[in-house]
């Protein structure tokens, strides 16, 4: 079912203050650390976040279970804002492919250390165009893109891209716990 015309659907009918409400309530008392997972702030959620100036000195974004789609990871990836986050945390968004690309590219997110992308609709096209960019993220210690749609293609462009870059810990299988750089 397509509830793209649907304002509720899409978080449109959340009021900027109902997001800084909810982002109050579930920031640290230092301001480094939100966590914000299953609250359903949706894309425009992830707008209203994007420009918070009250969050630039956060490093650590849990942002999953939102359903903010690629639109909502387009907003993350060009904050000017989240600049400082070392650590994002994006399980089960539907980005896909688009919205991995919107992180690929990203000059604002360089300084992460862990990227979570697990479960959200990404195939091989989306693994490749990060496995592209992979080595500009070079404090990224750990990527985590288990239950996705990547088949080997993806999975094997991630794994070369791994020698080039930082990451240490690359998973990409349900049942694999980490793989270790040589």
């Amino acid at each position: 079912m397509d509830y793209s015309g649907n304002k509720a659907a899409m978080g449109q009918d959340r009021a900027i203050s109902e997001t800084e409400s909810i982002v109050q309530m579930n920031l640290s008392k230092d301001g480094k650390t939100l966590d914000l997972t299953a609250t359903y702030l949706k894309e425009y959620g992830a707008k209203d976040i994007s420009q918070m100036e009250t969050l630039r000195p956060l490093t650590h974004l849990a942002f999953g279970t939102n359903l903010c789609g690629p639109k909502g990871a387009k907003w993350l990836a060009q904050s000017e804002v989240l600049v400082n986050l070392t650590s994002l945390n994006l399980f089960y968004n539907k980005l896909g492919n688009e919205g991995v690309k919107y992180i690929a590219v990203s000059d604002n997110l360089l300084s992460l250390q862990n990227l979570v992308l697990t479960d959200n609709e990404i195939t091989d096209e989306g693994a490749k165009m990060l496995a592209k960019f992979l080595p500009l993220f070079t404090n990224l210690v750990r990527l985590d893109l288990r239950l996705n749609r990547i088949k080997d293609e993806g999975k094997n462009a991630l794994k070369e891209a791994q020698k080039m870059s930082s990451v240490k810990h690359l998973l990409l299988d349900k049942v694999e716990g980490f793989q270790v750089k040589a």
